[in-house]
């Protein structure tokens, strides 16, 4: 089955979905191997991993379809991509869509901002009319329909920030009339908002967004559920711990050398060795290889330890 389809049937399901941010294939196996049933493609922490920089629309949608395919394939559940803001105007919209359903997502989100985009939680944002984002919401379904029609299409509403609680409300009640999958406020400042978006939006799927330390008030995952919402993603947990993991032991290296005190914040050799599927890779070179190369390979100078 398709995992756009799985996707698809799942969120025919009354409970809601917890989707953490993932950004590479690391963070994206660790997550499913924790039991995560889905994944959320976050744009913030790719730009922080494949540039160094902040999520400010750097990155093309070429760099951005290749880390969700790299993505995609590195596990066996649904992930749902960050398109940024299309690219683009329609036609571009309409492009992005198609790559990243070829790409091997189970579906997308795209917000209203203009370009170039920023982080949801940052300041000094811009917002696109609704007429011209109806057209990329469009545009997004057609391509939608003519590739992958269980392919979902999410539409993140960046208005808040620029236009008010009442402008992003009245952008979805448009989308929700115009067929869109599901809606996505981005940045909701209150629990007081929060509820009054699942009210309004009764009976259509909803995204949050709840990012330790931004704008929006980190409630329950059950009580998120209850009100509705769902599709509920800590989209930045997975980048935020490892960076400060890293940041830790290599300031400890860097001040007193390698040594086995932080070893309680290290995953060991061979516990890794199961998160990039090792065995999986001994087992094809026990079914392909000649006999004669294995042996020099396990027995030799390229002894693989663990």
């Amino acid at each position: 089955m398709k995992k756009s389809t799985v996707l698809r049937n799942r969120l025919k399901e009354s409970r809601a979905i917890v989707a953490p941010g993932v950004y590479d294939c690391l963070s994206a196996r660790i997550c499913e191997m924790v039991g995560f049933e889905a994944l959320q493609h976050s744009g913030y922490g790719t730009a922080a991993v494949m540039l160094g920089q902040p999520d400010v629309g750097l990155l093309t949608l070429t760099e951005m379809a290749a880390q969700v395919r790299a993505i995609a394939r590195s596990v066996n559940i649904p992930v749902v991509g960050d398109s940024d803001n299309g690219f683009g105007n329609a036609v571009n919209a309409y492009w992005t869509v198609q790559e990243f359903i070829a790409a091997g997502a189970a579906g997308l989100f795209m917000e209203d901002q203009v370009a170039p985009k920023r982080c949801g939680h940052m300041e000094g944002k811009q917002v696109i009319p609704y007429q011209e984002m109806e057209g990329k919401l469009r545009a997004a379904m057609d391509a939608r329909t003519e590739l992958d029609p269980d392919f979902v299409i999410i539409y993140r509403i960046d208005a808040i920030a620029v236009n008010g609680f009442q402008d992003a409300l009245d952008r979805a009640v448009k989308a929700v009339d115009l067929g869109v999958d599901m809606i996505f406020i981005e940045a909701l400042e209150t629990r007081e908002q929060i509820e009054r978006a699942a009210l309004k939006l009764k009976g259509t799927p909803l995204m949050l967004n709840l990012i330790e330390g931004g704008k929006t008030p980190l409630i329950p995952i059950k009580e998120a559920e209850e009100m509705g919402y769902k599709w509920i993603v800590p989209p930045l947990s997975t980048l935020y711990s490892a960076a400060k993991g890293m940041y830790e032991v290599m300031s400890e290296i860097r001040k007193n050398g390698v040594s086995d005190l932080y070893l309680d914040k290290l995953i060991s050799f061979r516990d890794f060795t199961e998160v990039v599927h090792l065995d999986n890779i001994r087992k094809m070179e026990e079914e392909y290889l000649p006999k004669n190369v294995l042996e020099e390979k396990y027995h030799g100078k390229d002894k693989i330890v663990g």
